[in-house]
């Protein structure tokens, strides 16, 4: 039997079974995916903390927020569900509920409309240029059509000018790190547009499959090496299987290279950028109620011709974890990277978690295919026993040339980002953040301080993950730091009043310094910014 029949018979199979199991299973009520918005989420993910709810799995997000959920008074609103409720006060609509609430009588289909904005002001006091804003208006609408379909789909229109480095990074890459494209708007602004959404389907308690166009996060931790939400948004369909203590979920992309990559565009249409798929497949085990384990395979398949056509192979699209891995290789035309994550337990107020990724295999000690790196956090809720008080530190490593590929238009990236890190490669970065709620109050301390060894001009030392690794600088030899040592850091503090939880409506004020130094470079930011906005994402200019 060829290895090609194999996977086919593979793949077969688990449709026979998954087909199998959806007719023979009960219905149940449909979960919904919570905010990837990291300060939102944090009483959520305090809850799953618990050493009794061992049933979550709490390192592939968006979360599921399931039924359970709702009958805890204090997360009760981040269940999409909860704000179809009718207000009984004027209070509680202000406080609470969507703006806009649309249910029938039989309770089988809710539908509910909020504004999106985020109004923001600042200045850099290191900088004598003009004052950075962003003007964002969106919408977003979700709902539920009875027990087993949601949908959420949501947009945003933003004009906005930027501090220096992040400008630098714009003009560099041609995006909004995490936003898109961008059009020139005035004599120094930028003008991009967003648009977010899903369908969901749940025709039991084992099995959810989404489509839609958005982001997801592998990991406990703030940052991701496996996926994370640092790119633009993209096409998606994601399959979730769960049974007993296995959470299986395969995920099929579509990313772009936004470079013409041979790709012929006809005349008078607009430019076209070369595509890419991608595969990847997650197993989280709880163990024990104290242990998560996870295991990780990420496929980018080989990007399109010059027709923008691509060749597809069914056994690109296998949904069993590891066969591309032991069909392709970790260097083959394909790039494929494989990791591991774990999370324990402690107690209910302290965790422990991490990730090892693989992305080439060394046959000597120091190799440039030695492309590996690790993730190591700890999660502190409610420290000392101050109630809402958080500590969160975290550590993260990658070597040289990770994540690049022989073939620049076979890197792991989308939109000119990495898929991971928007540090790259060639990196040691240590972050912690505190955070702390009083009411409708919170405050927020981060702190992130790397060290990166950057490329300089015609020398690929390992941190720009689109250059081609064989044209590494060091040929084979290769070592952390390498190249252009840069120190970065960053001291983040704001302070803000929770206007509404339903959309994370809050008003916002606080101070940014940055600071990145080489032998050729001293960025220095001094930012000062005050912001009215509704914060259900997490965008990245910690960099």
């Amino acid at each position: 039997m060829t290895k090609t029949t194999s996977l086919r018979l593979q793949f077969a199979s688990f449709l026979v079974i998954s087909n199998w199991l959806l007719s023979i299973s009960p219905s149940y009520s449909q979960p919904k995916n919570i905010s990837l918005n990291r300060e939102k989420a944090i009483m959520v993910e305090q809850f799953i903390q618990s050493i009794d709810t061992a049933i979550y799995h709490s390192n592939l997000r968006p979360i599921f927020f399931y039924k359970e959920l709702d009958t805890n008074p204090n997360l009760s609103i981040y269940c999409p569900r909860s704000s179809f409720v009718k207000h009984r006060t004027l209070y509680k609509k202000f406080k609470e509920e969507s703006l806009f609430i649309i249910s029938d009588t039989t309770d089988k289909f809710h539908l509910t409309i909020d504004p999106l904005f985020n109004f923001e002001y600042g200045k850099d006091y290191a900088d004598s240029s003009e004052s950075s804003y962003k003007n964002t208006r969106g919408v977003l609408v979700k709902g539920d059509i009875g027990s087993k379909f949601s949908f959420e789909s949501s947009f945003y229109e933003n004009q906005a000018t930027f501090v220096d480095y992040i400008d630098d990074f714009n003009n560099t890459y041609l995006i909004v790190p995490g936003q898109g494209r961008w059009k020139k708007f005035k004599k120094n602004g930028y003008d991009f547009a967003m648009a977010s959404g899903y369908i969901s389907y749940s025709p039991n308690k084992h099995f959810n499959f989404q489509v839609g166009h958005g982001k997801h996060l592998i990991g406990d931790g703030y940052r991701s090496l496996l996926l994370s939400d640092n790119a633009f948004n993209y096409p998606f369909a994601r399959i979730t299987t769960s049974f007993g203590k296995l959470q299986y979920t395969n995920v099929y992309a579509s990313f772009m290279n936004l470079t013409d990559g041979g790709v012929t565009t006809p005349p008078g249409t607009e430019r076209l950028f070369q595509k890419k798929a991608a595969s990847f497949q997650f197993l989280s085990w709880n163990v024990h109620k104290r242990i998560q384990l996870g295991f990780f395979q990420g496929l980018v398949w080989q990007a399109n011709d010059s027709t923008n056509r691509q060749c597809l192979k069914l056994s690109y699209a296998s949904p069993i974890i590891y066969t591309a891995a032991l069909s392709e290789g970790l260097k083959g035309k394909n790039n494929v990277l494989l990791g591991t994550t774990l999370k324990l337990k402690i107690t209910n107020s302290i965790s422990l978690y991490g990730q090892i990724i693989l992305d080439d295999i060394a046959k000597t000690k120091i190799s440039l295919h030695n492309k590996t790196g690790f993730q190591a956090g700890a999660k502190y809720f409610d420290v000392f026993g101050a109630k809402n008080l958080h500590l969160q530190m975290e550590y993260n490593q990658v070597r040289p040339y990770a994540y690049a590929h022989s073939s620049p238009s076979q890197s792991y990236t989308h939109y000119n980002q990495s898929l991971t890190h928007p540090l790259g490669a060639n990196f040691k970065e240590t972050i912690a953040f505190l955070n702390y709620r009083l009411g409708d109050f919170f405050t927020q301390v981060k702190v992130n301080y790397a060290i990166i060894g950057k490329d300089s001009i015609g020398r690929n030392y390992g941190n720009t993950i689109f250059n081609s690794d064989d044209n590494a600088y060091y040929g084979i030899n290769s070592e952390m730091g390498q190249g252009l040592k840069t120190k970065l850091r960053i001291i983040d503090f704001h302070i803000g009043y929770l206007v509404n939880l339903s959309t994370n409506f809050n008003i916002v004020a606080g101070i940014s310094n940055r600071s990145s130094v080489n032998t050729l470079e001293n960025s220095q930011t001094n930012f000062i910014y005050f912001g009215i906005r509704t914060s259900l994402s997490n965008v990245y200019y910690d960099f």
